[in-house]
């Protein structure tokens, strides 16, 4: 991806005011059954380039029959002119089996969103969740995404959100989802927790390569930290059990390798 350009202060201004503008005046955007189905089904968080975003209609493969049409908004070309511009929103309206509405979704997108909406069990609950990747952010020289992930528990048709960021979502091995993020010589790993509300937010563990190889780049000793513990108590945990999550599966993941040091450092009540 290239890095972005700079505008003027004022068209900057402008830009912001029209977002803001956008969170209360959206293009009306009805259900169509005219839609064509998605290219694929799952979306990347991270794609090696930028991704189409196409108006389609995705189909969950979970036996509950829902649908979701998907329809972006981007500003219209001078005079039908000049260059095709990124989406800045994104409508999905929900239908159920029969084909009536059951919810509306709207997100603001940036410019850099990479991806287009997608659908995944992230969990493995046998449900599919909704994936909407929002924009992009280089941290320490790596692609990480902003994206909401929207929920729904057993039978219900209501789908709820949660936000969050990183390279990339995957199911922990003990229960929990993890967003993993950051670069090479650290990594952010955010366990949730499924629950009615969507997703609980539990604990945030730092892995950080203390000891690298400079030759191979290989990872010889490496740290856990744990911190935003503030969602222990939903599993019956305070911050002096946090300890644990440094050896769960997910962690000994980060650099299988590595020796670790200084593990499980605590930072209470963060």
């Amino acid at each position: 991806m290239g890095g972005r350009a700079l505008v003027p202060v004022a068209a900057g201004v402008a830009a912001g005011a029209f977002l803001s503008l956008l969170q209360t005046v959206h293009p009306v955007a009805l259900a169509d059954a005219a839609l064509p189905p998605c290219p694929g089904r799952a979306t990347t968080i991270v794609p090696e380039s930028p991704m189409a975003h196409p108006d389609c209609r995705l189909s969950a493969t979970d036996g509950s029959g829902i649908t979701f049409d998907v329809q972006y908004w981007r500003p219209a070309a001078y005079n039908g002119e000049g260059p095709d511009y990124p989406p800045l929103s994104v409508r999905v309206t929900i239908s159920d089996r029969a084909g009536k509405k059951v919810q509306e979704v709207n997100e603001l997108l940036e410019p850099s969103s990479p991806s287009p909406v997608g659908l995944q069990d992230i969990d493995g609950d046998g449900r599919d969740e909704m994936i909407i990747p929002m924009s992009t952010r280089v941290m320490n020289g790596a692609v990480n995404t902003r994206f909401s992930v929207w929920r729904a528990e057993k039978q219900n048709t209501h789908f709820e959100r949660i936000q969050m960021f990183g390279q990339a979502i995957y199911p922990s091995g003990d229960g929990y989802i993890v967003v993993n993020s950051g670069a090479f010589s650290s990594r952010d790993l955010d366990f949730y927790l499924p629950t009615a509300a969507g997703y609980t937010q539990i604990v945030t563990l730092t892995m950080t390569a203390e000891e690298v190889d400079l030759n191979t780049r290989k990872v010889l000793t490496a740290s856990c930290m744990v911190h935003k513990q503030s969602g222990l108590g939903a599993i019956d945990m305070d911050w002096q059990d946090s300890p644990v999550f440094c050896d769960s599966p997910a962690a000994r993941s980060i650099w299988p390798d590595a020796e670790r040091v200084e593990t499980n450092r605590r930072v209470k009540g963060r």
